[in-house]
């Protein structure tokens, strides 16, 4: 067997990382200096490596710097299930944490816990309270995404994030439509307001996330703004996420 033969066999074994990989990340979460410790873990959050340094990822939420918890939740909640025990040290960072993103990406992170361990709860209530009362509006958007993800109330979830549609910062109008469109079919009514946001919509980035939005809510009615989005459009990530809601809601791009 040659090397490259046997390196993808390896690969599809899912071949456990070489201790001198795990050793490189761990010194890199554990550094003396900010940027280092911000690359390392950012690294982590769609690494193979991850499963293996869930411990080191989880002591990212205790970092003195925002960017890093922020990045750690994101990194956390990507392991699912494997990921429980680290919903206490979320549910803190979510209520005290003094960034924003780190308290907007606690609350996904425990609405992907919560999905893939269906059978703790334990992160409703902080969520409810982050989705009510959060200073940031971002935040409280993500949190109300969580709980849908959670499959805890979807209506009442879907009823609360419509009015964020309407938001006067465009970042929370797109989060809004975002969340909806993690939320599918039961959120299908809200398609007609989406497809506003969209049009208004001056961000190339943005208006991708509120095209996939709109395929995923399932409103063919929503198929004439996507075509004449996709016209215009010059954002290339935006112009496959418009073809693709265009595909699934049966037209042709």
């Amino acid at each position: 067997m040659n090397l490259s033969v046997a390196l993808l066999v390896a690969l599809a074994v899912g071949a456990d990382p070489k201790p001198e990989q795990l050793a490189k990340a761990r010194d890199g979460l554990t550094s003396g200096t900010v940027e280092v410790r911000r690359k390392a873990m950012q690294d982590l959050i769609h690494s193979d490596l991850s499963a293996h340094l869930f411990p080191e990822m989880q002591a990212g939420l205790k970092d003195p710097d925002g960017e890093v918890r922020a990045t750690a939740a994101t990194a956390v909640g990507n392991l699912g299930a494997k990921a429980e025990p680290a919903i206490p040290a979320l549910v803190e960072q979510l209520g005290k944490d003094g960034t924003k993103e780190a308290r907007e990406t606690a609350a996904r992170a425990l609405g992907r816990i919560g999905k893939a361990a269906p059978r703790n709860r334990s992160a409703v209530k902080p969520l409810r309270q982050a989705g009510a009362e959060d200073a940031d509006p971002v935040t409280r958007t993500v949190a109300l995404g969580a709980l849908a993800m959670m499959e805890e109330d979807v209506p009442g979830q879907v009823a609360a994030l419509r009015k964020y549609l309407h938001h006067d910062e465009a970042l929370v109008r797109m989060k809004a439509a975002h969340a909806l469109g993690m939320i599918g079919a039961p959120a299908r009514t809200a398609a007609p307001e989406i497809v506003d946001v969209l049009e208004k919509e001056t961000d190339g980035h943005r208006r991708g996330y509120i095209a996939r939005a709109l395929g995923n809510t399932g409103d063919p009615n929503s198929l004439p703004v996507l075509e004449k989005a996709l016209k215009k459009e010059t954002d290339p990530a935006a112009q496959g996420e418009m073809r693709g809601a265009i595909q699934k809601l049966g037209g042709k791009p």
